[in-house]
């Protein structure tokens, strides 16, 4: 088999004209998911563009309060970033989670989402804190909140010629809390067999807002949101908390695999989201954004 021709991009504008003209072109960040893809002849890439050094990709600053997470961002600049523990500390605990420290430091943030695995631990989180995928193309750009970006196993929304150039997060709210939890075989750091994340608003002791994400139970990581509109205007306590949960149990699709059955997964689900909202319910009622880590 001819080997993939590999191409060194240095701006997105480049990488992007590759990936338009070259059929089967696919980009290259960490590697750490298309390449076992690739070992596994699950895909096979006609050229590899590696965008990796492009300026600006990896980095992570904040404007007027929002962060930005560069798509060649890695796992563990996520962790040690000072401004993902004080904006978004949701996504240090997720990361803390993936992986051993060799993958943390080649796994990067776009490509945990990109590769549109319906496990990627980075896409409860994102989509519980709302955050929006940066999409560039030659001469234009364009924004999808993260919930949309996925659009079935190993499918994402990037249209032929785009790159994925960064992930925006909201700042956090007064009154709001979030958390992530996650089940794997072994211990945290493998695949997930459910992970879940719960991000919740609230006021006068009710939930003003919410949002709750589930990953590995369904084609795309899934949002719950008839679970979401039980929660909403009402006060957390734990019999809304348990109704919530089953109900999120109950939005998921899961498939039977070598990993777990379609109703252990059902069952996770309810047991994780009950868990991720008393947390993000117990963060939002002491404002502990700072106490998440």
């Amino acid at each position: 088999m001819k080997p993939p021709r590999y191409i060194a991009a240095s701006t997105v504008a480049e990488a992007s004209t590759i990936l338009t003209a070259e059929e089967g072109a696919h980009v290259l960040a960490g590697g750490t998911d298309l390449v076992v893809r690739m070992r596994d002849g699950l895909v096979r890439p006609a050229a590899l563009v590696d965008i990796e050094r492009i300026p600006d990709l990896a980095a992570i600053d904040s404007v007027d309060g929002h962060l930005r997470i560069g798509a060649t961002a890695t796992i563990a600049a996520l962790l040690e970033s000072p401004l993902v523990r004080r904006l978004a500390p949701l996504l240090a605990e997720a990361g803390a989670q993936m992986g051993a420290v060799q993958l943390r430091n080649l796994a990067t943030v776009g490509g945990n989402l990109a590769s549109a695995v319906p496990s990627a631990d980075l896409a409860p989180p994102l989509i519980a804190l709302g955050a929006v995928a940066r999409i560039a193309a030659v001469g234009r750009e364009r924004t999808l909140p993260v919930e949309e970006f996925f659009v079935g196993p190993h499918r994402s929304a990037l249209r032929r010629g785009e790159v994925l150039t960064a992930v925006g997060v909201p700042p956090p709210e007064r009154g709001s809390g979030a958390a992530f939890v996650k089940f794997g075989r072994r211990s945290a750091q493998v695949l997930a067999v459910v992970n879940a994340a719960a991000w919740v608003r609230l006021q006068q002791g009710v939930v003003e807002e919410v949002r709750i994400a589930l990953g590995a139970v369904a084609p795309t990581p899934l949002r719950a949101r008839t679970a979401e509109e039980l929660l909403r205007g009402e006060p957390p306590d734990p019999r809304r908390l348990e109704e919530a949960a089953a109900a999120a149990a109950g939005e998921t699709k899961p498939i039977s695999d070598m990993r777990a059955s379609a109703d252990f997964r059902r069952h996770l689900s309810r047991v994780l989201v009950r868990r991720a909202l008393e947390q993000a319910v117990q963060r939002a009622r002491s404002r502990g954004w700072d106490r998440v880590l």
